[in-house]
């Protein structure tokens, strides 16, 4: 329905690209602005006294504004980072920082998480001696919310989650998460692969910080977003400090600035803000209406997407072993073929056909070894994609088979 729109695809009719998870493609719309901005607005943000950083400060805020709108949430409670991890390091980092997470304190993170959700956690748990725990999920892959109750001890402080698994692409019930907290447990919601494909309510989730992932809505890399709860930006104190976070310095203490500026202690990525600002702009004008009614839409797509996905793969399903619960999905599938062991030659096979999927671990090595799996390829659809583009894929999986 969309594919004109995006110039990869057109100029590549003989690519099927299913590897959406990974990063989306980006529209010729976005590309064009992105090079007009550059041409005719580009400067440096903040401290601007002429019109070009003027300029450049308006499209940066505007990004900012439109994410608002999105995620329903304020402008001053969005922060940029490089990217997931970066977003998730700074987190870990600021909560260490502002002693809200001390020695002998615990984290508890879902055994299903991505690694960016996990490593930042275990590296500074050997620096600061707090401890890292993790939640089962059970055999359909939903959340074991009795192994929650029993490690979500007194001593746990934080608790981490992914919204959707880039491994099962599961929906999983956050809200439900956050209704069995106590308030002193500040709560991180990843929503890297859900903010592109559902809508996503910040005030609904009421999550103290909430992580998305710009390219995957089909802006440029290294912009990703952090959601922090408005209360908070006055009370935490990042670790990482410099020029626009400051609002004094001598040579005996500095003083931070309050919002979100402390938060954001390098030069801004000024272009891949506006790439965002463009995207959400792009998919506005899609569905004429708020940014509910267009993410509405995509919800839908996508969900009669893993529909179809589901029945083709039923016909398959003697021949395959399936890493998926079949109800509130996303039309992403991880899947391994019963008698092969080498991912490669799997995942070669479908590009010596054009055909762009993704094969490994997922980053969640954790969960692949509690489940005793040691890989499976992955393919996911966005909203260029469509029924013909599954059938394609399914031929060249029955012939592999």
């Amino acid at each position: 329905m969309f594919r004109k729109d995006f110039p990869l695809i057109i100029n590549n009719p003989d690519i099927l690209y299913l590897d959406n998870a990974a990063t989306t493609q980006k529209p010729a719309v976005v590309i064009d602005w992105v090079s007009e901005f550059l041409k005719s607005e580009y400067a440096n943000v903040h401290r601007w006294l002429y019109s070009l950083s003027e300029k450049s400060e308006t499209h940066y805020e505007h990004s900012k504004e439109l994410v608002s709108e999105l995620l329903n949430c304020e402008s001053k409670e969005v922060i940029y980072a490089a990217n997931a991890t970066a977003s998730v390091n700074l987190i870990a980092q600021t909560l260490v920082n502002s002693h809200k997470l001390k020695k002998g304190d615990s984290v508890l993170i879902w055994i299903r998480d991505h690694h960016a959700n996990i490593l930042p956690r275990m590296s500074l748990s050997k620096l600061f001696w707090f401890n890292v725990k993790f939640f089962w999920i059970n055999e359909d892959y939903t959340i074991d919310y009795s192994d929650f109750a029993k490690k979500y001890t007194d001593d746990v402080k934080v608790v981490s989650c992914w919204y959707v698994s880039n491994v099962t692409w599961a929906i999983y019930d956050v809200k439900k998460i956050k209704s069995l907290l106590r308030d002193d447990t500040f709560y991180i919601v990843d929503a890297s692969q859900a903010v592109p494909n559902l809508l996503v309510d910040f005030q609904e989730i009421w999550c103290d910080a909430l992580v998305f992932t710009a390219h995957k809505i089909m802006a440029f890399t290294w912009v990703w977003g952090l959601i922090l709860k408005r209360d908070l930006l006055k009370q935490l104190q990042p670790l990482s400090v410099w020029w626009w976070t400051v609002k004094d310095v001598s040579i005996d203490e500095f003083k931070l600035k309050s919002w979100t500026w402390k938060f954001e202690s390098w030069t801004p990525d000024i272009i891949w803000a506006v790439s965002l600002e463009y995207a959400l702009e792009y998919v506005k004008s899609l569905w004429k209406g708020d940014m509910k009614s267009w993410m509405k839409v995509i919800e839908e797509h996508e969900k009669s997407m893993a529909e179809y996905w589901i029945k083709k793969f039923e016909e398959l399903k003697d021949n395959l072993l399936l890493v998926w619960p079949k109800v509130n999905r996303l039309p992403i599938f991880s899947f391994i073929i019963n008698w092969h062991e080498n991912y490669n030659q799997v995942g070669e096979y479908f590009a010596e056909r054009w055909i762009c999927i993704r094969c490994w671990w997922h980053c969640a090595y954790p969960l692949y070894k509690s489940l005793d799996i040691w890989w499976s390829c992955r393919m996911s659809t966005y909203i260029y994609n469509d029924k013909e583009d599954i059938d394609k894929f399914f031929n060249v999986l029955s012939e592999l088979i």
